[in-house]
Protein backbone atom coordinates (compact mmCIF):
# COMPACT_ATOMS: atom_id res chain seq x y z
CA UNK A 1 0.00 0.00 0.00
CA UNK A 2 1.77 3.41 -0.96
CA UNK A 3 1.41 5.65 1.62
CA UNK A 4 1.08 9.65 0.97
CA UNK A 5 3.66 12.41 2.56
CA UNK A 6 2.61 15.53 4.20
CA UNK A 7 4.78 18.55 3.05
CA UNK A 8 5.29 21.46 4.73
CA UNK A 9 6.75 24.76 4.04
CA UNK A 10 8.39 27.25 6.12
CA UNK A 11 8.60 30.55 4.12
CA UNK A 12 10.92 33.72 5.70
CA UNK A 13 12.15 36.80 3.89
CA UNK A 14 15.36 38.55 4.54
CA UNK A 15 15.90 42.62 4.07
CA UNK A 16 16.84 42.11 0.63
CA UNK A 17 13.81 40.06 -0.44
CA UNK A 18 15.05 36.76 -0.84
CA UNK A 19 13.24 33.83 0.04
CA UNK A 20 14.65 31.06 2.18
CA UNK A 21 12.44 28.21 1.99
CA UNK A 22 12.94 25.32 4.52
CA UNK A 23 10.63 22.36 3.52
CA UNK A 24 10.32 19.06 5.37
CA UNK A 25 8.01 16.12 5.26
CA UNK A 26 6.16 14.21 7.57
CA UNK A 27 5.39 10.76 6.03
CA UNK A 28 2.27 9.43 7.43
CA UNK A 29 1.49 5.55 8.26
CA UNK A 30 1.97 3.03 5.87
CA UNK A 31 4.74 1.65 3.66
CA UNK A 32 6.62 4.50 1.53
CA UNK A 33 9.12 4.01 -1.48
CA UNK A 34 12.47 6.15 -0.49
CA UNK A 35 13.47 6.78 -4.10
CA UNK A 36 9.82 8.28 -5.09
CA UNK A 37 9.75 9.93 -1.86
CA UNK A 38 12.60 11.87 -2.19
CA UNK A 39 12.28 13.08 -5.56
CA UNK A 40 8.13 14.15 -4.59
CA UNK A 41 10.07 16.38 -1.67
CA UNK A 42 12.35 17.86 -4.18
CA UNK A 43 9.68 18.47 -6.77
CA UNK A 44 7.28 20.26 -4.36
CA UNK A 45 10.58 22.28 -2.95
CA UNK A 46 10.75 23.83 -6.36
CA UNK A 47 7.32 24.63 -6.71
CA UNK A 48 7.09 26.59 -3.41
CA UNK A 49 10.62 28.51 -3.87
CA UNK A 50 9.41 29.32 -7.59
CA UNK A 51 5.96 30.45 -6.11
CA UNK A 52 7.37 32.47 -3.34
CA UNK A 53 10.19 34.17 -5.46
CA UNK A 54 7.38 35.02 -8.11
CA UNK A 55 5.14 36.66 -5.08
CA UNK A 56 7.98 38.07 -3.26
CA UNK A 57 9.56 39.92 -7.05
CA UNK A 58 5.71 40.65 -7.68
CA UNK A 59 4.90 42.60 -3.90
CA UNK A 60 8.63 44.25 -4.55
CA UNK A 61 7.62 46.01 -7.76
CA UNK A 62 4.76 47.85 -6.34
CA UNK A 63 6.25 51.46 -5.47
CA UNK A 64 3.26 51.83 -3.23
CA UNK A 65 4.53 49.13 -0.86
CA UNK A 66 7.96 50.29 -0.87
CA UNK A 67 8.92 51.96 2.14
CA UNK A 68 12.07 54.73 2.68
CA UNK A 69 15.33 53.17 1.57
CA UNK A 70 16.53 53.28 5.40
CA UNK A 71 13.90 52.43 7.76
CA UNK A 72 11.91 49.65 5.91
CA UNK A 73 8.78 48.34 8.01
CA UNK A 74 8.66 44.43 8.37
CA UNK A 75 6.85 41.88 9.67
CA UNK A 76 9.09 40.50 12.80
CA UNK A 77 8.63 38.05 15.48
CA UNK A 78 10.91 39.56 18.07
CA UNK A 79 10.77 35.93 19.75
CA UNK A 80 13.33 35.00 17.58
CA UNK A 81 15.59 38.11 17.46
CA UNK A 82 18.85 38.41 19.78
CA UNK A 83 21.15 41.24 20.00
CA UNK A 84 25.12 40.42 19.54
CA UNK A 85 28.16 42.93 19.69
CA UNK A 86 31.63 42.69 18.83
CA UNK A 87 34.52 45.14 19.44
CA UNK A 88 37.37 45.22 16.88
CA UNK A 89 39.10 48.29 17.58
CA UNK A 90 39.45 47.94 21.52
CA UNK A 91 42.91 48.65 23.03
CA UNK A 92 41.42 48.22 26.83
CA UNK A 93 40.17 51.50 26.84
CA UNK A 94 36.48 53.28 27.06
CA UNK A 95 38.27 56.60 25.34
CA UNK A 96 39.48 54.20 22.28
CA UNK A 97 36.60 51.22 22.22
CA UNK A 98 34.54 51.09 19.50
CA UNK A 99 31.54 48.42 18.73
CA UNK A 100 29.65 46.84 16.92
CA UNK A 101 25.64 45.88 17.43
CA UNK A 102 23.60 43.72 16.11
CA UNK A 103 19.81 43.23 16.22
CA UNK A 104 20.01 46.61 18.85
CA UNK A 105 16.69 47.44 19.27
CA UNK A 106 15.22 51.52 19.78
CA UNK A 107 12.30 51.89 22.04
CA UNK A 108 11.06 54.32 24.26
CA UNK A 109 13.97 56.67 24.42
CA UNK A 110 16.06 53.64 24.76
CA UNK A 111 18.92 51.23 23.38
CA UNK A 112 17.73 48.25 24.11
CA UNK A 113 20.14 45.19 24.36
CA UNK A 114 17.76 41.91 24.02
CA UNK A 115 19.32 38.46 25.40
CA UNK A 116 18.19 35.39 25.85
CA UNK A 117 19.43 32.76 29.05
CA UNK A 118 19.17 33.30 33.06
CA UNK A 119 21.89 35.75 33.25
CA UNK A 120 22.12 39.35 30.63
CA UNK A 121 25.13 40.01 29.01
CA UNK A 122 27.53 42.27 30.34
CA UNK A 123 27.96 45.79 27.90
CA UNK A 124 31.35 46.74 26.81
CA UNK A 125 32.14 50.06 28.38
CA UNK A 126 32.17 53.11 25.69
CA UNK A 127 33.15 56.33 26.04
CA UNK A 128 30.56 58.69 23.88
CA UNK A 129 32.05 62.03 24.81
CA UNK A 130 35.44 62.95 26.55
CA UNK A 131 34.73 66.43 27.88
CA UNK A 132 31.72 65.30 29.58
CA UNK A 133 32.60 61.86 30.65
CA UNK A 134 29.62 60.09 29.43
CA UNK A 135 29.22 56.79 28.76
CA UNK A 136 27.12 54.44 26.84
CA UNK A 137 24.09 53.62 28.34
CA UNK A 138 22.21 50.33 27.05
CA UNK A 139 19.16 48.42 28.65
CA UNK A 140 19.20 44.71 28.74
CA UNK A 141 16.01 42.69 28.29
CA UNK A 142 15.47 39.45 28.49
CA UNK A 143 13.58 38.03 25.02
CA UNK A 144 11.47 35.45 27.29
CA UNK A 145 7.41 35.36 27.33
CA UNK A 146 8.01 36.04 31.31
CA UNK A 147 9.41 39.14 30.61
CA UNK A 148 6.42 41.50 31.00
CA UNK A 149 8.63 44.67 29.31
CA UNK A 150 9.67 42.18 26.50
CA UNK A 151 5.69 41.12 26.09
CA UNK A 152 4.53 44.18 25.79
CA UNK A 153 7.06 45.51 23.17
CA UNK A 154 6.44 42.44 21.07
CA UNK A 155 2.56 44.53 20.05
CA UNK A 156 4.87 47.69 19.17
CA UNK A 157 5.20 48.41 15.53
CA UNK A 158 8.83 47.50 14.02
CA UNK A 159 11.01 49.00 11.76
CA UNK A 160 14.21 47.57 10.17
CA UNK A 161 17.30 49.88 9.63
CA UNK A 162 19.97 48.22 8.35
CA UNK A 163 23.05 49.93 8.77
CA UNK A 164 23.25 52.72 11.87
CA UNK A 165 25.69 55.43 13.79
CA UNK A 166 25.07 56.05 17.84
CA UNK A 167 26.26 59.35 18.41
CA UNK A 168 25.98 61.58 21.56
CA UNK A 169 25.39 65.41 19.83
CA UNK A 170 27.79 67.56 22.29
CA UNK A 171 26.01 71.40 22.07
CA UNK A 172 24.93 70.24 18.59
CA UNK A 173 22.93 73.59 18.05
CA UNK A 174 25.49 75.94 18.29
CA UNK A 175 27.19 76.32 14.86
CA UNK A 176 31.01 75.48 15.59
CA UNK A 177 30.06 72.52 17.93
CA UNK A 178 27.12 71.03 15.08
CA UNK A 179 28.71 71.78 11.94
CA UNK A 180 32.75 71.66 13.26
CA UNK A 181 32.14 68.42 15.59
CA UNK A 182 28.58 66.65 15.65
CA UNK A 183 28.89 66.15 12.20
CA UNK A 184 32.43 65.39 11.63
CA UNK A 185 31.57 62.56 14.57
CA UNK A 186 28.96 61.17 12.48
CA UNK A 187 30.74 60.75 9.15
CA UNK A 188 34.07 59.40 10.56
CA UNK A 189 32.20 56.67 12.40
CA UNK A 190 30.43 55.78 8.94
CA UNK A 191 33.71 55.94 6.63
CA UNK A 192 36.08 54.82 9.01
CA UNK A 193 34.16 51.42 10.27
CA UNK A 194 31.39 51.16 7.90
CA UNK A 195 33.10 52.68 4.93
CA UNK A 196 30.22 54.94 3.94
CA UNK A 197 32.44 57.46 2.43
CA UNK A 198 30.46 58.23 -0.30
CA UNK A 199 31.85 55.93 -2.69
CA UNK A 200 28.72 53.44 -1.37
CA UNK A 201 25.13 54.11 -1.21
CA UNK A 202 24.64 56.58 1.72
CA UNK A 203 21.10 56.49 1.73
CA UNK A 204 21.22 52.96 3.38
CA UNK A 205 22.68 54.74 6.49
CA UNK A 206 20.04 56.02 9.71
CA UNK A 207 22.25 58.30 11.84
CA UNK A 208 20.55 58.06 15.70
CA UNK A 209 21.47 60.23 18.16
CA UNK A 210 21.36 59.46 21.44
CA UNK A 211 21.66 62.39 23.98
CA UNK A 212 19.73 62.01 26.56
CA UNK A 213 17.18 64.69 27.54
CA UNK A 214 18.19 66.35 24.41
CA UNK A 215 16.99 68.95 22.92
CA UNK A 216 13.22 69.16 21.69
CA UNK A 217 14.87 71.47 18.41
CA UNK A 218 15.64 69.41 15.48
CA UNK A 219 18.90 70.54 13.17
CA UNK A 220 16.12 71.39 10.87
CA UNK A 221 14.29 73.73 13.13
CA UNK A 222 17.95 75.35 14.90
CA UNK A 223 20.30 74.76 12.34
CA UNK A 224 19.39 74.09 8.59
CA UNK A 225 23.22 74.61 7.48
CA UNK A 226 23.53 70.53 9.73
CA UNK A 227 20.72 69.32 8.45
CA UNK A 228 21.73 70.09 5.00
CA UNK A 229 25.43 68.63 5.63
CA UNK A 230 23.99 65.59 6.71
CA UNK A 231 21.31 65.16 4.07
CA UNK A 232 24.16 65.87 1.14
CA UNK A 233 26.29 63.00 3.23
CA UNK A 234 23.19 60.29 4.14
CA UNK A 235 20.37 61.29 2.23
CA UNK A 236 17.80 58.95 4.38
CA UNK A 237 16.09 59.79 7.13
CA UNK A 238 18.17 60.62 10.78
CA UNK A 239 16.59 60.01 14.16
CA UNK A 240 16.97 61.44 17.62
CA UNK A 241 16.42 58.72 20.29
CA UNK A 242 13.64 60.93 21.99
CA UNK A 243 11.58 61.53 18.50
CA UNK A 244 8.17 61.23 19.64
CA UNK A 245 7.27 59.65 15.99
CA UNK A 246 9.64 56.37 17.39
CA UNK A 247 8.94 56.54 20.74
CA UNK A 248 6.25 53.80 20.56
CA UNK A 249 7.49 52.09 17.80
CA UNK A 250 10.59 49.28 17.35
CA UNK A 251 13.48 50.47 15.81
CA UNK A 252 15.62 47.13 14.91
CA UNK A 253 19.07 47.97 13.78
CA UNK A 254 20.56 45.45 12.39
CA UNK A 255 24.08 47.17 12.56
CA UNK A 256 25.05 49.89 14.76
CA UNK A 257 28.87 51.14 14.99
CA UNK A 258 29.14 53.18 18.02
CA UNK A 259 32.43 54.93 19.93
CA UNK A 260 35.01 57.59 19.02
CA UNK A 261 38.15 55.19 18.68
CA UNK A 262 41.47 57.02 18.77
CA UNK A 263 41.26 59.96 16.80
CA UNK A 264 38.64 62.83 17.50
CA UNK A 265 37.58 66.06 16.14
CA UNK A 266 36.93 68.26 19.36
CA UNK A 267 38.30 71.72 20.45
CA UNK A 268 41.01 70.47 22.58
CA UNK A 269 39.56 72.19 25.57
CA UNK A 270 40.69 74.75 27.95
CA UNK A 271 44.74 74.62 29.05
CA UNK A 272 44.18 71.49 31.65
CA UNK A 273 41.96 69.61 29.66
CA UNK A 274 43.71 70.14 25.90
CA UNK A 275 47.05 68.37 27.48
CA UNK A 276 45.25 65.61 28.49
CA UNK A 277 42.91 65.47 25.34
CA UNK A 278 45.54 65.39 23.34
CA UNK A 279 47.31 62.37 24.91
CA UNK A 280 44.00 60.40 24.50
CA UNK A 281 43.38 61.45 21.04
CA UNK A 282 44.72 62.73 17.70
CA UNK A 283 44.03 64.10 14.68
CA UNK A 284 41.82 62.71 12.69
CA UNK A 285 42.58 60.12 9.57
CA UNK A 286 43.50 62.17 6.80
CA UNK A 287 41.68 59.93 4.06
CA UNK A 288 38.24 60.69 6.24
CA UNK A 289 38.70 63.91 6.25
CA UNK A 290 39.82 64.10 2.47
CA UNK A 291 36.37 62.49 1.40
CA UNK A 292 34.34 64.12 4.21
CA UNK A 293 34.99 67.67 2.25
CA UNK A 294 35.69 66.07 -0.75
CA UNK A 295 31.89 64.74 -0.70
CA UNK A 296 30.63 68.23 1.00
CA UNK A 297 32.23 70.23 -1.90
CA UNK A 298 30.68 68.13 -4.16
CA UNK A 299 27.10 68.09 -2.96
CA UNK A 300 26.83 71.81 -2.94
CA UNK A 301 28.33 71.96 -6.24
CA UNK A 302 31.04 74.46 -5.13
CA UNK A 303 32.86 76.33 -7.53
CA UNK A 304 37.11 77.28 -7.35
CA UNK A 305 38.31 80.28 -9.06
CA UNK A 306 42.16 80.18 -10.33
CA UNK A 307 44.25 82.58 -7.88
CA UNK A 308 47.74 83.42 -8.98
CA UNK A 309 50.35 83.05 -5.61
CA UNK A 310 52.07 86.03 -6.46
CA UNK A 311 48.86 88.25 -6.45
CA UNK A 312 47.22 90.85 -7.41
CA UNK A 313 44.79 89.50 -4.25
CA UNK A 314 41.47 89.48 -3.95
CA UNK A 315 40.59 89.87 -0.24
CA UNK A 316 37.22 89.22 1.64
CA UNK A 317 36.09 90.26 5.10
CA UNK A 318 33.40 88.61 6.91
CA UNK A 319 31.26 90.97 9.15
CA UNK A 320 28.67 90.16 11.44
CA UNK A 321 25.60 92.54 11.72
CA UNK A 322 25.52 95.14 14.05
CA UNK A 323 22.56 93.84 16.26
CA UNK A 324 24.57 90.52 16.40
CA UNK A 325 27.47 92.11 18.01
CA UNK A 326 31.22 90.92 17.30
CA UNK A 327 30.24 93.62 14.78
CA UNK A 328 33.87 95.63 13.15
CA UNK A 329 32.60 99.21 13.25
CA UNK A 330 35.38 100.41 11.35
CA UNK A 331 35.06 97.97 8.51
CA UNK A 332 34.75 100.32 5.91
CA UNK A 333 38.05 102.00 6.75
CA UNK A 334 39.73 98.81 7.63
CA UNK A 335 38.42 97.35 3.72
CA UNK A 336 39.93 101.10 2.50
CA UNK A 337 43.29 100.44 4.00
CA UNK A 338 43.52 96.71 2.60
CA UNK A 339 42.74 98.16 -0.88
CA UNK A 340 45.58 100.71 -0.95
CA UNK A 341 47.70 97.30 0.27
CA UNK A 342 50.52 96.25 -2.41
CA UNK A 343 49.28 92.86 -4.01
CA UNK A 344 45.47 93.74 -3.50
CA UNK A 345 43.24 93.80 -6.26
CA UNK A 346 39.90 94.08 -4.55
CA UNK A 347 38.13 93.85 -1.23
CA UNK A 348 34.85 93.15 -0.17
CA UNK A 349 32.97 92.87 2.52
CA UNK A 350 30.55 90.07 3.54
CA UNK A 351 27.60 89.55 6.04
CA UNK A 352 26.83 86.20 5.85
CA UNK A 353 23.30 86.28 7.93
CA UNK A 354 20.83 86.70 4.84
CA UNK A 355 22.82 83.96 3.04
CA UNK A 356 21.82 80.66 2.60
CA UNK A 357 23.89 77.66 3.98
CA UNK A 358 25.35 77.40 0.15
CA UNK A 359 25.96 80.45 -0.21
CA UNK A 360 28.14 81.31 2.76
CA UNK A 361 30.24 78.37 1.87
CA UNK A 362 30.56 79.73 -1.59
CA UNK A 363 31.91 83.07 0.07
CA UNK A 364 34.95 80.97 1.64
CA UNK A 365 35.59 79.12 -1.46
CA UNK A 366 35.92 81.94 -3.49
CA UNK A 367 38.64 83.44 -1.08
CA UNK A 368 42.09 83.75 -1.39
CA UNK A 369 42.63 85.48 1.36
CA UNK A 370 39.86 86.14 4.31
CA UNK A 371 39.88 88.49 7.22
CA UNK A 372 37.26 87.35 9.61
CA UNK A 373 36.90 87.69 13.97
CA UNK A 374 36.38 84.69 16.50
CA UNK A 375 32.86 83.12 15.51
CA UNK A 376 31.72 80.05 15.37
CA UNK A 377 31.88 80.99 11.36
CA UNK A 378 35.65 79.96 11.34
CA UNK A 379 34.67 76.71 10.21
CA UNK A 380 34.24 77.52 7.13
CA UNK A 381 37.94 77.57 6.98
CA UNK A 382 37.07 73.76 5.33
CA UNK A 383 35.91 75.13 1.83
CA UNK A 384 38.65 77.64 1.94
CA UNK A 385 41.23 76.82 -1.93
CA UNK A 386 44.21 74.68 -1.04
CA UNK A 387 46.81 77.49 -0.10
CA UNK A 388 44.74 80.21 0.25
CA UNK A 389 45.16 82.19 3.96
CA UNK A 390 43.11 83.46 6.75
CA UNK A 391 43.70 86.13 9.30
CA UNK A 392 41.63 85.94 12.15
CA UNK A 393 41.76 89.46 14.48
CA UNK A 394 40.83 88.17 18.30
CA UNK A 395 39.91 90.62 20.47
CA UNK A 396 38.54 88.15 23.53
CA UNK A 397 40.96 88.17 26.43
CA UNK A 398 40.85 84.81 28.28
CA UNK A 399 44.20 83.78 31.23
CA UNK A 400 46.45 80.97 29.66
CA UNK A 401 44.44 80.22 26.83
CA UNK A 402 45.08 81.52 22.88
CA UNK A 403 41.51 82.41 21.40
CA UNK A 404 43.21 81.11 18.14
CA UNK A 405 43.11 77.71 19.46
CA UNK A 406 39.30 77.21 18.48
CA UNK A 407 40.89 78.00 14.61
CA UNK A 408 44.22 76.23 14.50
CA UNK A 409 42.74 72.59 16.64
CA UNK A 410 40.02 72.59 13.63
CA UNK A 411 42.39 73.43 11.24
CA UNK A 412 44.75 70.94 12.28
CA UNK A 413 42.20 68.05 12.76
CA UNK A 414 40.80 68.24 9.06
CA UNK A 415 44.60 68.59 7.59
CA UNK A 416 43.52 71.69 6.44
CA UNK A 417 46.41 73.21 3.51
CA UNK A 418 45.16 76.75 4.68
CA UNK A 419 47.22 79.35 6.09
CA UNK A 420 46.73 81.26 8.96
CA UNK A 421 47.78 84.11 10.57
CA UNK A 422 46.16 85.33 13.95
CA UNK A 423 46.46 88.36 15.74
CA UNK A 424 44.93 89.92 19.24
CA UNK A 425 44.74 93.16 20.57
CA UNK A 426 44.83 94.24 24.39
CA UNK A 427 43.56 97.35 24.20
CA UNK A 428 40.38 97.53 25.35
CA UNK A 429 39.56 101.10 24.55
CA UNK A 430 38.17 99.68 21.23
CA UNK A 431 35.65 97.63 22.41
CA UNK A 432 32.11 98.89 22.70
CA UNK A 433 28.89 97.28 24.50
CA UNK A 434 25.44 97.29 22.79
CA UNK A 435 24.55 100.28 24.95
CA UNK A 436 21.28 101.29 23.26
CA UNK A 437 20.43 97.94 24.12
CA UNK A 438 21.60 97.65 27.39
CA UNK A 439 19.76 101.09 28.52
CA UNK A 440 16.31 99.09 28.09
CA UNK A 441 17.22 96.57 30.89
CA UNK A 442 15.24 96.44 33.76
CA UNK A 443 19.21 95.37 35.40
CA UNK A 444 20.53 98.80 33.80
CA UNK A 445 17.71 101.15 36.43
CA UNK A 446 19.79 99.18 39.41
CA UNK A 447 22.86 100.60 38.36
CA UNK A 448 24.41 102.85 40.61
CA UNK A 449 25.50 106.43 39.00
CA UNK A 450 28.85 106.02 38.35
CA UNK A 451 28.74 102.23 36.71
CA UNK A 452 26.25 104.01 34.21
CA UNK A 453 28.32 106.63 32.98
CA UNK A 454 31.19 104.11 32.93
CA UNK A 455 29.10 102.10 30.42
CA UNK A 456 28.18 105.14 28.60
CA UNK A 457 31.06 106.90 28.21
CA UNK A 458 34.36 103.92 28.27
CA UNK A 459 32.51 100.64 27.24
CA UNK A 460 32.87 98.95 30.56
CA UNK A 461 30.19 96.79 31.99
CA UNK A 462 29.63 97.05 35.56
CA UNK A 463 30.71 95.14 38.53
CA UNK A 464 28.18 95.24 41.13
CA UNK A 465 25.00 93.48 38.82
CA UNK A 466 25.50 91.02 35.83
CA UNK A 467 23.80 92.93 32.85
CA UNK A 468 22.54 90.25 30.35
CA UNK A 469 24.69 90.34 27.06
CA UNK A 470 27.74 93.20 28.44
CA UNK A 471 30.60 90.78 27.97
CA UNK A 472 33.67 90.76 25.32
CA UNK A 473 31.77 87.98 23.70
CA UNK A 474 28.56 90.43 22.47
CA UNK A 475 30.67 93.92 22.08
CA UNK A 476 31.72 95.57 18.73
CA UNK A 477 34.90 96.86 18.42
CA UNK A 478 36.79 98.71 16.39
CA UNK A 479 40.00 96.87 14.50
CA UNK A 480 43.19 98.55 14.87
CA UNK A 481 45.27 98.96 11.91
CA UNK A 482 48.49 98.83 13.19
CA UNK A 483 48.13 95.46 14.07
CA UNK A 484 46.30 94.21 11.25
CA UNK A 485 48.67 95.95 8.53
CA UNK A 486 51.20 93.45 9.36
CA UNK A 487 49.07 90.47 9.77
CA UNK A 488 47.66 91.45 6.15
CA UNK A 489 51.78 91.26 4.57
CA UNK A 490 52.14 88.23 6.45
CA UNK A 491 49.44 86.47 5.11
CA UNK A 492 50.55 87.24 1.38
CA UNK A 493 54.02 86.30 2.55
CA UNK A 494 52.55 83.05 3.22
CA UNK A 495 50.79 81.88 0.12
CA UNK A 496 54.31 81.28 -1.22
CA UNK A 497 54.07 78.32 1.81
CA UNK A 498 52.37 75.59 2.57
CA UNK A 499 50.02 75.41 5.82
CA UNK A 500 51.80 77.61 7.79
CA UNK A 501 50.47 78.79 11.03
CA UNK A 502 51.46 82.17 12.84
CA UNK A 503 50.10 84.64 15.77
CA UNK A 504 51.28 87.61 15.56
CA UNK A 505 50.20 87.86 19.45
CA UNK A 506 53.19 86.36 21.20
CA UNK A 507 53.78 83.20 20.39
CA UNK A 508 54.14 81.13 16.72
CA UNK A 509 51.37 77.91 17.03
CA UNK A 510 52.77 76.24 13.72
CA UNK A 511 55.22 77.19 10.82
Amino acid sequence: MASSAQIHSNVYTEEDGTAVVHTYSCLMKGHSHPNRDAQLLRTVGKVVLALTTAYLTFVGSKAWLRPSQAVTPLVVDLDWIRSSHECPDDDGTAAHRVCFFHNLVVYQSQLVYLYQGPRPPEIPDILLNWHMDLHLDIVTMSASPRSRKFVVMKEAQVQHVKVSTLTWRQYHLNYYHGMGEAVIDIYNLACKYLQYCGTRNSSELTPIYIEKPGDQMSWEQALPSAAQAMHCLFPGKAHWIGDSDIHDKVLLVKTAVVGIGPYSRRWRGFPDQAAKFQEVYGTMDVHVADTYRTRLTQCFKLQYKQHNTEGPYDVTIVNRDYQKGRHIVNVKEVAEGITAMEHVKSTRVIYMEPLTFKQQIQVYADSHVLVMTHGAALINILFMPKGSAVVVYNWLQREHLSLHTWVTDYMSDLHLNVNFVGVSTQDRRHLYPQKEKHVFQPEYASLPDDEKVALLERGLCPSSHNLPGCDDMHMKFAVEWNLLQPAMVSAFASLQHTASRHALDGATIMS
